[in-house]
């Protein structure tokens, strides 16, 4: 018989990998839609992670939004594709909103997960 001692330390290291490899702080969970359309690859994409911080193109984004956004876009042609967090509330939409407008971005795209 294996002594309750042993089973203790054999899942205490168990939750600890598990609780390791599960914790990541970039994870970017979108909100699921139903819709059946799929995204072109755009030329700029903005994330929003679960703590506010923007990601442009895959890069941080650390001064203004409309600085890091404004030598990306061409023109108001340009498409812009915007990756929120789904645990976040629209109004952090609005810094990318007020930007997509004064830069004269005729589309915005906010991406969604599919439903399976």
């Amino acid at each position: 018989m294996i002594p309750a001692i042993n089973i203790v330390f054999l899942l205490l290291i168990f939750f600890m990998i598990a609780g390791h490899i599960e914790a990541r702080t970039d994870q970017l969970k979108m909100p699921v839609s139903q819709s059946s359309l799929t995204l072109k690859d755009d030329a700029v994409t903005i994330q929003i992670l679960n703590d506010g911080r923007y990601i442009v193109n895959g890069s941080p984004v650390s001064g203004e939004l409309h600085d890091t956004l404004g030598p990306l876009v061409t023109g108001t042609d340009a498409v812009v594709t915007c990756k929120v967090d789904k645990h976040l509330s629209a109004e952090v939409l609005d810094p990318i909103l007020n930007t997509v407008r004064d830069l004269g971005i005729q589309q915005l795209n906010i991406a969604t997960e599919q439903r399976l």
